[in-house]
């Protein structure tokens, strides 16, 4: 009987066997690592926009408690069309022209471009040059005082001491800047293009600037802005 000697090489191994427990550890901290790369990722693609931080009416102008900024995921058409969160500062003091709702991302077109016509206002527009409207200075939102000359005498007078500007404009053309066309402030064929200015009236501004308009020439007068309430207490 051949006896067969067993080396140390050859002796029996115990099985290899894994510990369920690393087993799940491992696979929780996988887990946990795909979740933050997936959430940095997600975050990665969101951008910053303006949103109404409760219900704004139409024509309420805006402080920095009406707005919050948040992150949303936005395609380039529709974040171009949305008020980016760098916009912040300069929308401060603007005024909506569209109601927004709360959370609501805001867009560009609710901020008003121009003035708001309250209820009992209308838009009246008058021809005047440039070096009869503050050298062109005046610009929509500003204060100015409207003042006209009498063809005949030649006396001045105010004929609106304060109104909003809505628009600022230019038209080609021969255009009458008052109702003289002999007086120094017409303009004629060939000339250069004349400005216009439209106002914010009501009806009994509305016709006392109808008639000074065609009484003679105007002048617009920039106005310093109208000191608030709180300044006049201080005063």
């Amino acid at each position: 009987m051949a006896v067969v000697s067993v080396s140390p090489t050859r002796a029996l191994r115990r099985p290899l066997r894994l510990d369920a427990r690393a087993l799940v550890g491992v696979l929780l901290m996988l887990v946990a690592i795909g979740g933050s790369i997936a959430v940095w990722s997600t975050q990665q693609d969101t951008r910053g926009v303006l949103v109404a931080a409760h219900e704004l009416p139409a024509g309420a102008t805006l402080t920095a408690s009406d707005l919050a900024v948040a992150q949303a995921r936005l395609d380039d058409s529709l974040y171009s069309a949305a008020l980016p969160a760098t916009a912040l500062n300069s929308v401060v003091g603007r005024q909506l022209a569209e109601a927004a709702h709360s959370n609501q991302i805001l867009a560009r077109a609710q901020i008003a471009t121009q003035p708001l016509v309250g209820p009992n206002q209308e838009v009246l527009a008058i021809p005047v040059s440039a070096d009869m409207a503050a050298g062109g200075r005046i610009r929509p939102g500003d204060s100015v005082q409207v003042l006209g000359t009498d063809k005949n005498s030649g006396g001045s007078r105010v004929v609106l001491p304060r109104v909003t500007v809505y628009e600022v404009g230019r038209d080609s053309g021969s255009v009458p800047l008052s109702g003289n066309s002999t007086s120094p402030a017409s303009v004629s064929s060939g000339s250069t293009a004349s400005t216009w200015i439209s106002l914010i009236v009501d009806q009994q501004s509305a016709t006392q600037l109808t008639q000074a308009r065609w009484g003679g020439p105007l002048d617009v007068a920039l106005l310093p802005p109208q000191p608030s309430a709180s300044n006049d207490q201080q005063q």
